[in-house]
């Protein structure tokens, strides 16, 4: 059974007066997350209660065109599975009565105060329904990491951290996002994320192209990948 939530877009989430901002869809794909577990009686505190947070290891997301600025989005989701420690979630993205987007978020679980992956209780599993998913497109598998030049420095914000005190894996993407061309319209998109980065961490932002678009990643000036992506339009 899908899950499913609508939402307004705003003009803080416009791109164009048409469009919105693709980030706007992977903060979307975050929400319904969280608000689909909290029905499931796993919510944020229930998480913080059991010493457990699901934290991203890649998100996958193909766009069948630009997200019009003036109609509501709705998302539909479930998981796929629950399998050791980790949890694919699947995500119809539609408007006007049809798919625009789909997304395929891979999840696992940690133990918080070991800060190493924990396997996933039998009785959280039994929580959630499952559902059938294309095997298609939703199977995640991430992109390999490559060679770039760095282009600038991030240093990262309030704004960029969440309730684990990490970078945001969303706001981890929109940073990879803003190094794109404004008027580059991606159609597949594949960000993969290696490491943690924290609050007032200053990264490097590194990108190259590649055949159908571009691959971006930020770096330590160690040059260890904290979140890679690649963003392609073919």
């Amino acid at each position: 059974m899908l899950f499913e939530h609508t939402y307004e877009t705003r003009y803080g989430d416009y791109k164009t007066p048409e469009t919105i901002k693709p980030a706007v869809i992977l903060d979307m794909i975050q929400d319904i997350a969280t608000k689909h577990s909290d029905k499931c009686g796993y919510g944020i505190f229930v998480m913080e209660d059991l010493k457990q947070a699901w934290l991203l290891q890649g998100i996958k997301a193909h766009f069948e065109k630009p997200i019009k600025a003036h109609s509501p989005v709705t998302i539909k989701t479930a998981v796929k599975s629950m399998r050791g420690t980790t949890s694919p979630r699947c995500s119809y993205i539609e408007q006007d009565g049809e798919v625009v987007a789909m997304t395929i978020a891979n999840w696992f679980l940690m133990d918080v105060e070991k800060q190493k992956p924990c396997r996933i209780p039998k009785e959280m599993g039994e929580a959630y329904d499952f559902h059938d998913f294309d095997e298609e497109f939703f199977t995640y598998k991430k992109a390999p990491v490559m060679e770039a030049p760095a282009l600038y420095e991030v240093r990262i914000g309030n704004k960029e951290i969440d309730t684990n005190m990490h970078l945001n894996n969303q706001k981890s993407a929109e940073l990879l996002m803003d190094a794109l061309p404004f008027d580059y319209f991606f159609i597949d998109m594949n960000v993969f994320y290696k490491q943690s980065a924290y609050l007032g961490d200053v990264l490097e932002l590194c990108m190259t192209e590649i055949e159908n678009g571009y691959y971006v990643h930020l770096q330590t000036k160690d040059g260890d990948v904290c979140v890679a992506g690649t963003f392609e339009n073919l």
